[in-house]
């Protein structure tokens, strides 16, 4: 259920930012990374915070259920590594910590903002490991990279104590760009901290990694946590500028009451520049975080420029129910239209009664499409629990309310 803008990704370029990565045969390199919850990384808080970068970025993987979504700690231990970077390893075991984070849309006026950041930290221990680790970056790099050493250029501007800048231009690292990549590897004390950027030329993306790694920095130098809030991404898709729809939501939960389950926003998704079918953005909410037997509940935002056109479409509107009896409801400030039918019949209406129910809430310049999801390993289709009826449809119709707006944050 992670947003589109993610998609793609070659996922064993993330180590270049002195990633950590576990052999799991000689054959190749995989991440195993663990919940920082449970893996007490010195490195952890080393790393560029996700509300560190402008906004209109997500962190990859992540989710309502771990509380740091993208950041993945462990020992870096490549398969077959060249001869300095296998004494490295051998003699300083370290343990490597990653974030990386995608550009969903662009913020005027707020710095650099290329399509994808990468952020590590290594706590070598020492000043001889840190200078160690540094000697070797390029080794590293090379061994993630096809065994291809990156070329390495001068750097115009020292951050820590030293530092060493590559460029990777054979290839693109991301399977939709076609751009080279800027990899900034430098030493701060005991620490290694690397900066990855790609999406721009290569001048662009040098800048770029040198503007995130003075950021990085401080938070070297002060070494505090990364909080789950720091890297709470599921609210961004819903500050994007080109969304043309004000956002309607039920909060970060919504404790309904009269016998209906509490919700969670659960993840969000932008839509913008996609086809006439697709909505603006949708809202997904569960009555549980663990997901194997879950309800949820899908908003689904529109125009009503694209309504009135999906209406005159051949496509129909959406969430449209077979055999379909409907009721009113009026709001404070719209009005709300519940239908309660059948998914999929054909030929004559069921002589039962119906099994699904959805909503269309018209609200100031957005249409709200409102239905329930069953969440397991087998099952498919609508809900079955509390939302899916008349009181649930309608107690969400009641309760979505403008989204406060964002106050806009620049690094």
């Amino acid at each position: 259920m992670r947003r589109v803008a993610v998609a793609g990704v070659a996922i064993p370029t993330i180590a270049l930012a002195l990633v950590s990565w576990r052999a799991l045969d000689s054959g190749g390199v995989a991440a195993e990374a663990s919940s920082p919850a449970d893996f007490d990384a010195p490195a952890q808080g080393l790393v560029l915070r996700l509300h560190d970068l402008p906004t209109g970025y997500l962190a990859t993987d992540g989710s309502a259920e771990f509380p740091l979504p993208g950041l993945g700690c462990a020992a870096i231990e490549p398969a077959d590594p060249r001869p300095r970077l296998a004494a490295f390893l051998q003699r300083y075991s370290p343990v490597g910590c990653l974030a990386l984070y995608f550009r969903l849309f662009r913020t005027p006026g707020t710095g650099p903002v290329p399509l994808a950041v990468g952020t590590g930290s290594l706590e070598a221990g020492s000043v001889n490991g840190a200078e160690a680790g540094l000697a070797i970056s390029r080794e590293l790099l090379g061994h993630l990279l096809g065994d291809e050493l990156p070329k390495e250029v001068h750097t115009p501007e020292t951050v820590g104590d030293a530092t060493r800048l590559y460029r990777w231009e054979p290839q693109s690292l991301l399977a939709s760009e076609e751009s080279p990549s800027s990899f900034l590897v430098w030493r701060s004390g005991s620490v290694v901290a690397s900066i990855f950027v790609t999406g721009g030329h290569a001048a662009a993306n040098d800048r770029a990694a040198l503007h995130f790694a003075r950021i990085q920095q401080a938070r070297i130098e002060t070494r505090t946590p990364y909080t789950p809030d720091e890297a709470d991404d599921t609210e961004v898709p819903l500050e994007d500028p080109g969304m043309e729809v004000p956002v309607y939501w039920l909060g970060r939960s919504l404790a309904a009451g009269r016998g209906l389950p509490r919700l969670w926003l659960y993840d969000t998704i932008s839509t913008t520049g996609r086809p006439l079918s697709a909505s603006r953005a949708s809202l997904f909410y569960v009555d549980r975080l663990n997901l194997e037997h879950a309800e949820g509940v899908s908003l689904d935002l529109w125009s009503r420029k694209q309504w009135r056109r999906l209406k005159m479409s051949r496509r129909g509107l959406p969430d449209s129910l077979r055999c379909a009896t409907s009721r009113s409801l009026k709001l404070p400030k719209g009005r709300a239209v519940i239908y309660a039918g059948f998914e999929g019949v054909r030929g004559l209406c069921p002589n039962r009664p119906p099994g699904t129910h959805t909503a269309r809430i018209y609200l100031p310049r957005v249409v709200v499409t409102a239905e329930t999801t069953r969440l397991c390993a087998t099952c498919f289709g609508s809900g079955r629990r509390s939302y899916n009826s008349f009181k649930g449809m309608a107690t969400l119709a009641r309760s979505l309310e403008p989204r406060p707006q964002p106050v806009p944050t620049s690094p």
